[in-house]
C-alpha cells in the first residue's frame, strides 16, 4: 500500500501578542520582538517596558504553539505552559505560517497608526529575534512583505536557509545586529565565528555587542541598540 500523501488547509486562529507603548502620531518605529523557546510574550515584554518613548512602539507576539513546560503528566492548573515557534515537523508549512502571522501583525499596526495619521513610509520596522526568535525574524525579513530595516539576532544567528542578500535586493538597506552573553552556554566561540562569516558574506553591514551574562536579554544593551548608539 502507498504511504499516505499529507494534504494542507488554512483555519483561521487566534494570536495573542502584546503592545508596549502607545501607537499615536508621533511613533516612527516599530519593533517586533519575537521571544525564545518556551517562553510566553507576557513574560518576554518585562525588559521593554522601561524602554518606552513616544517615537517607539514595541509589539511582543506569541508563536502559536504552547506546551506544558513539566513534560511528565498530571498536569495541574499551577503547570507552568511555555510556546514555542516550529520544529522540524511540517516545517516548511509552519515557517509560511509564521510569516502570514507576523506581516498581518504589522499590517494591523500600520492600520492603527494611520487613525492617528501616519503614514507607512515615515515609520521604520525593526526585529528583534531571541534564541529560536532569531531565525524566525531572519525568515521573516527574507520571506515576507513587511519590509524590515534592522534585524537584532539575540544568542541565535542566521538559518542556513535565508540569504541576507537576498533581503538588501528585495528591500534595500538593511542593518544587522549580533548580540550574545558571554556566559550564554547555547553560544560558542566556534558559532560566533561561522556567523561572522556568513555576515562578511553576505555584504550587509553589522555590529557584534557582548555583555557579562547568559542567555538573556540584557536591558543596557537593549537601550542602545532602540536608541541607535553604537
Amino acid at each position: 500500500m502507498a504511504p499516505l500523501a499529507p494534504r494542507h488547509i488554512a483555519v483561521p486562529r487566534t494570536a495573542r501578542y502584546y503592545v508596549v507603548g502607545e501607537l499615536g502620531p508621533d511613533v516612527r518605529d516599530v519593533w517586533v520582538v519575537c521571544h525564545g523557546y518556551g517562553q510566553l510574550a507576557a513574560g518576554f515584554a518585562e525588559p521593554f517596558r522601561s524602554l518606552v518613548r513616544g517615537d517607539r512602539v514595541i509589539v511582543v507576539p506569541e508563536a502559536l504553539s504552547r506546551f506544558y513546560l513539566e513534560m511528565q503528566p498530571p498536569h495541574t492548573p499551577e503547570s507552568a505552559v511555555g510556546a514555542l515557534w516550529m520544529t522540524r515537523e511540517d516545517r516548511e508549512a509552519e515557517i509560511a505560517d509564521i510569516v502570514t502571522y507576523l506581516d498581518t501583525l504589522v499590517e494591523h499596526m500600520f492600520e492603527e497608526l494611520s487613525a492617528h495619521g501616519v503614514q507607512r513610509g515615515a515609520v521604520q520596522v525593526h526585529a528583534l529575534g531571541f534564541s529560536q526568535g532569531a531565525p524566525v525574524v531572519c525568515r521573516w525579513a527574507a520571506r515576507g512583505v513587511t519590509q524590515v530595516r534592522h534585524v537584532v539576532l539575540w544568542g541565535s544567528g542566521v538559518p542556513q536557509d535565508v540569504n541576507l542578500r537576498g533581503v538588501t535586493e528585495r528591500w534595500g538597506a538593511l542593518r544587522v545586529d549580533m548580540v550574545y552573553g558571554e556566559k550564554d552556554v547555547y553560544v560558542t566561540e566556534e558559532a560566533v565565528a561561522a556567523q561572522r562569516v556568513v555576515l562578511d558574506g553576505s555584504g550587509v553591514p553589522y555590529r557584534v555587542w557582548t555583555f557579562s551574562g547568559g542567555h538573556v536579554l540584557n536591558r543596557g544593551v537593549l537601550g542602545k541598540l532602540m536608541d541607535g548608539e553604537g
